[in-house]
């Protein structure tokens, strides 16, 4: 019978990993932006909407960039629709999810979420 052997050491560098590599998205699906990022009722809530207990986790991911929108929620994405005063911003049908999105979570909110936690928009 054959075996094999693996050693592991830490110290061993093969090359850097570039921060981009830890980058996520946020997405309109379930509960990840109302709910989620942004609620602005919940009793952790800043004056901005941003549930700090969610942002606390989301350092603690290491998380190095977000793109926002991301997913599929992308293919009806009109950013025109979520720039100025979120009261004034349209209502649209998400046709990827069958739900209308609200756009009380736009660009601006999008903006204040990253200054939080650091990480700069993608390109």
């Amino acid at each position: 019978m054959r075996t094999a052997r693996f050693t592991l050491d830490p110290a061993f560098t093969v090359g850097d990993v570039n921060p981009r590599l830890f980058g996520s998205f946020v997405e309109h699906l379930g509960r990840c932006v109302y709910t989620g990022i942004f609620e602005p009722d919940h009793p952790t809530a800043d004056q901005e909407g941003l549930r700090q207990d969610v942002l606390d986790l989301v350092r603690e991911l290491g998380v190095t960039t977000i793109r926002y929108p991301g997913g599929n929620f992308v293919s009806g994405y009109k950013w025109e629709d979520s720039v100025g005063p979120a009261e004034t911003r349209p209502r649209r049908l998400d046709l990827a999810w069958r739900s209308t999105e609200t756009n009380r979570f736009g660009l601006s909110e999008y903006i204040a979420f990253l200054k939080k936690l650091g990480p700069r928009p993608s390109r």
